[in-house]
């Protein structure tokens, strides 16, 4: 038999093993979740098995069986998950779905398409606690607050958001929660989407390959792009050069969004009102907040995601596991041909 057709019985084999599987005692793998919680999952749906997994058992027999593998929380898998998301998902024959409960998916994309599962993420349940670090970044900015606690001249006088002509390029559930309040401030609100549905909270809604004509009509820029292989780096000079001269640049989005480099060269120039980056790992970082009072510039270390209340992330897991076992559609998603 040829290698060719070796591998085509291969795969065909492993499709009826997954199919058979369909019929067979549900196993579920669970990241992160307590005791208790774990307890009333087994005692619920009697009929599933319900295995804890961590980084030491990550790759042992019993995982290797399990029909899906759901993340709440990261930490326990830190050492494994990337090698399980990249490469070692091959070796798990009957998994049929896999949940993070992170909102990007980024780390995936270049693998989606040979995903034989289906993939779900949290990626509208961060939208209160996101979209509330933008406003206050933004806030920090407009307001001359840093400028203020250290005892310092303004380096431009605070300004409001009532009728600031507002651009949120990535219509998301981050960016929706972001119009929401931003709306409530009296702003005039635009946004860049390609998958866009009317909101009475928006005017108007422009595709991504406009932005570059448009970006100059606006007196504040928000980026809640998700990172997929069109916005990498997308932010670039020739996008900064367009902004408005005395705009803000506001980011909640993944650092890989913006070329960084000219990101820096261009606050140099001074043309911006202020600036402010959740950080997501390419600015190095002494504390978790940073201010450049010259340059009006605040860095936040990836303090957007930080919440006390984790109830939605517990919620949508749970609803995913119901409709999982019910036969039912999962929320949330990922769509491998977006990548997002």
């Amino acid at each position: 038999m040829s290698i060719s057709s070796r591998k085509k019985w291969s795969l065909w084999f492993n499709v009826i093993k997954r199919n058979n599987s369909k019929n067979m005692k549900k196993k579920i793998g669970i990241v992160g979740l307590k005791k208790k919680e774990l307890e009333k999952l087994k005692n619920k749906y009697r009929k599933c098995e319900f295995i804890n997994i961590s980084d030491k058992n990550f790759f042992n027999k019993k995982s290797l069986n399990i029909n899906a593998l759901l993340i709440l929380y990261e930490y326990p898998v830190k050492k494994n998950l990337s090698v399980f998301l990249s490469e070692k998902f091959k070796i798990f024959k009957y998994l049929e779905w896999v949940h993070l409960t992170r909102a990007g998916v980024d780390e995936c994309e270049s693998y989606l398409k040979n995903y034989y599962f289906t993939l779900t993420c949290g990626k509208k349940i961060q939208g209160p606690n996101v979209s509330e670090h933008c406003l206050a970044m933004l806030l920090s900015i407009s307001r001359g607050l840093f400028d203020q606690y250290n005892k310092q001249q303004y380096k431009n006088r605070p300004t409001e958001i009532l009728d600031k002509s507002i651009i949120i390029i990535g219509l998301g559930g981050i960016g929706i929660e972001i119009a929401k309040k931003l709306h409530s401030f009296g702003a005039k609100i635009d946004s860049v989407d390609h998958s866009y549905t009317k909101k009475f909270f928006i005017r108007k809604n422009f595709k991504l390959n406009h932005l570059e004509k448009i970006i100059g009509n606006y007196d504040i820029v928000i980026n809640s792009l998700p990172l997929t292989k069109i916005t990498k780096n997308f932010f670039n000079k020739k996008i900064f050069n367009q902004l408005k001269k005395f705009s803000m640049f506001i980011s909640v989005s993944r650092d890989q969004t913006i070329n960084i480099n000219d990101f820096k060269k261009f606050i140099k120039t001074k043309k911006l009102f202020g600036a402010a980056i959740d950080n997501t790992g390419s600015f190095k970082m002494k504390k978790k907040v940073e201010y450049d009072s010259k340059y009006n510039v605040l860095i936040t270390d990836h303090l957007a995601g930080v919440t006390t209340d984790n109830s939605r992330r517990s919620k949508l897991l749970f609803d995913n596991i119901d409709a999982y076992i019910k036969g039912k559609k999962t929320n949330f998603l990922v769509s491998k041909q977006k990548g997002y």
